[in-house]
């Protein structure tokens, strides 16, 4: 389940992606037409057939042929997922449906850093005291199930969520009980992606499987690695991206100055002054040169934002 923010979102997400076209945010189809006019000043990739987009100061969602279903009158707005929504408006939370009903209020003084829904359930961070705050999970109505008692929550993925425990730096896993199912033993960690999960144990990062076992431990080489994604996981050499499989083998050389994860079989990327959305074997599919910015950008210091 995909936790789709919004920003520089350039991630196909049921069919479209969203770019920044002369300084508004639209919408190109695969095979990089302009399917949705850009206009807003914000925008998510698509989720259960919405989009949140920002119009004026205010963000409401729209559907795929661009119209406004959801007037824009929030703060802030999260993904669709699963037929609701985390919205921000008058400094509370609430979540709302895809008819734009509130369905649950979360006072905004005592809840932060709610997240979208999966497997029935959304991360929040709560305040415990004056000074404290911890992450846990509430359903559809706003119960609290899982008590706040993380330093981070991750959003669940096939029935299993990243929780780091407080005080100690240590990562592992929960169940939606919020029952541990991979002790918190790992130094560093990443959420489960296509049935596995990188993680730092030792000082190596390695993938592991659902009951915890390692799968791989993946060479040193690399100065970053990325989660798995269409069986692959996006890797950082010195300044150059490119990808490996499972196994840690290169599957995709790194000549990339930029890269996304794939999604939908396609990740953005860039070299030098071309940029577009490669396939899985690497290659562009949609091509552009790198558009460059416009008097205003340069005037508030946005150069480095990447244009359609």
């Amino acid at each position: 389940m995909n936790n789709i923010n919004l920003g520089d979102c350039w991630y196909f997400y049921e069919g479209l992606s969203a770019v920044f076209i002369n300084n508004k945010w639209g919408f190109i189809d695969r095979q990089g037409n302009i399917a949705i006019e850009p206009r807003f000043a914000d925008a998510s990739g698509f989720s259960d057939g919405l989009a949140a987009v920002k119009i004026g100061k205010h963000y409401g969602f729209i559907d795929k042929s661009g119209r406004v279903v959801i007037e824009p009158k929030y703060d802030y707005a999260l993904a669709f997922t699963e037929g609701l929504s985390p919205v921000s408006i008058d400094d509370d939370f609430v979540i709302i449906d895809k008819k734009g009903n509130v369905v649950v209020t979360l006072d905004g003084e005592e809840f932060s850093d709610v997240s979208c829904f999966s497997c029935g359930l959304a991360a929040v961070d709560i305040a415990i005291s004056d000074e404290e705050w911890r992450m846990g999970f509430f359903d559809h109505t706003g119960k609290m199930v899982i008590k706040p008692q993380f330093d981070y929550a991750g959003p669940f993925v096939d029935g299993i969520a990243l929780v780091e425990i407080p005080d100690e730096n240590k990562y592992g896993y929960i169940d939606t009980a919020g029952r541990f199912v991979i002790q918190p033993e790992y130094e560093d960690a990443m959420y489960f992606s296509e049935g596995v999960a990188l993680v730092l144990k030792d000082g190596e990062w390695r993938f592991i499987d659902r009951t915890g076992a390692t799968v791989a431990i993946i060479s040193d080489k690399f100065d970053h690695i990325y989660p798995m994604s269409e069986g692959r996981s996006i890797v950082k050499i010195g300044e150059k991206y490119g990808a490996i499989d499972i196994a840690g083998n290169l599957i995709i050389d790194t000549r990339f100055d930029d890269m996304f994860l794939f999604s939908e079989g396609l990740a953005y990327a860039r070299i030098g002054d071309t940029h577009g959305f490669i396939n899985t074997a690497g290659n562009f599919e949609i091509q552009k040169p790198v558009g460059k910015p416009s008097l205003l950008d340069m005037l508030f210091g946005r150069t480095g934002r990447l244009r359609w």
